[in-house]
């Protein structure tokens, strides 16, 4: 099939020696991070290529906005993800400004039936090999210095032990988030057993209590990032947070609902991820073996 229409309708086409590549992904934090080792692999492939990236506003820019790999930002950049002619309408427009397009959202809801990791689909995508299956985010010294200031502020000292708790989901609550009053019940086993100082990271809107815990409400991504970084222990769900917390050498809880973990756990050699089967009940993972991992993995 000729290029010319191959570009026409949004099929991959190849390039040797591109000058420029467009790279576009609109999906939550957690999927940015898992596609950033592909930018690498991406910038090794072609490293005299411009590469520029089509990221939503906000928290999502602000997720890779520190990556050296990417030369420009297109943000906010969107498309209509469920529509082929929108993939094709966008896959025509960026053509026409760049060598190689790369769009990396799912298009179909089915997507987890592949099997596959959404870090190895995005490879794939790319037509790139990864040497590790891990995710990445960049921190700059505003993000570490924000960290160890609101430490200070908390009164959490270098001798402090202290865990990073992340309850909520941006997306897909019913079905990934974990009940809250189990929530509950864990903080105060973990209080009643351990000497961790309790960090728990919420949105603005969340108007839920976490009693036993310092609550940061709406706390900057970056300087979250450099805190889970620093941090003796991560508990979480499926959702950014966790996967940010992939990207370090933390010891880690996931507590895994929803899609199965194949196609969106963490990837990290010090995370436990706790899942039963997919889409299972959230109240389908008890108390007690969420507690008995954390005990075993201290």
């Amino acid at each position: 099939m000729p290029t010319t229409l191959k570009k026409w309708i949004g099929l991959p086409i190849t390039c040797e020696n591109p000058n420029s590549i467009f790279v576009g992904l609109i999906g939550g934090v957690g999927d940015l991070i898992a596609a950033a080792p592909t930018v690498v692999a991406l910038k090794n492939k072609y490293p005299e290529a411009k590469l520029h990236f089509g990221v939503g506003d906000g928290i999502f820019y602000n997720a890779i906005k520190n990556d050296p790999n990417i030369d420009y930002f297109e943000t906010p950049f969107h498309y209509n993800v469920w529509k082929k002619r929108g993939h094709r309408k966008t896959y025509r427009e960026k053509f026409k400004e760049h060598d190689l397009v790369f769009l990396l959202d799912n298009g179909n809801r089915n997507w987890w039936k592949q099997k596959k990791h959404l870090m190895d689909i995005y490879a794939e995508k790319c037509g790139v090999t990864l040497p590790e299956r891990r995710p990445l985010i960049y921190l700059d010294e505003k993000d570490i210095k924000g960290a160890q200031n609101k430490l200070d502020e908390l009164g959490i000292s270098e001798n402090d032990k202290f865990l990073i708790l992340s309850p909520e989901t941006r997306s897909k609550k019913e079905m990934k988030e974990w009940p809250h009053d189990r929530f509950l019940s864990l903080i105060e086993k973990i209080n009643q057993n351990y000497d961790f100082k309790i960090i728990t990271f919420v949105s603005k809107e969340n108007s839920l209590d976490y009693e036993g815990t310092i609550s940061l409400k709406g706390y900057p991504l970056g300087p979250s990032s450099a805190m889970i970084k620093k941090a003796n222990y991560y508990i979480g769900l499926d959702n950014g947070l966790t996967h940010i917390a992939s990207c370090f050498d933390v010891k880690m809880i996931s507590i895994h609902i929803g899609y199965p973990v194949e196609c969106s756990g963490p990837l990290s050699p010090y995370a436990k991820t706790i899942a039963h089967n997919p889409f299972d009940p959230p109240e389908s993972i008890s108390v007690q073996e969420v507690f008995e991992t954390f005990n075993n993995s201290i």
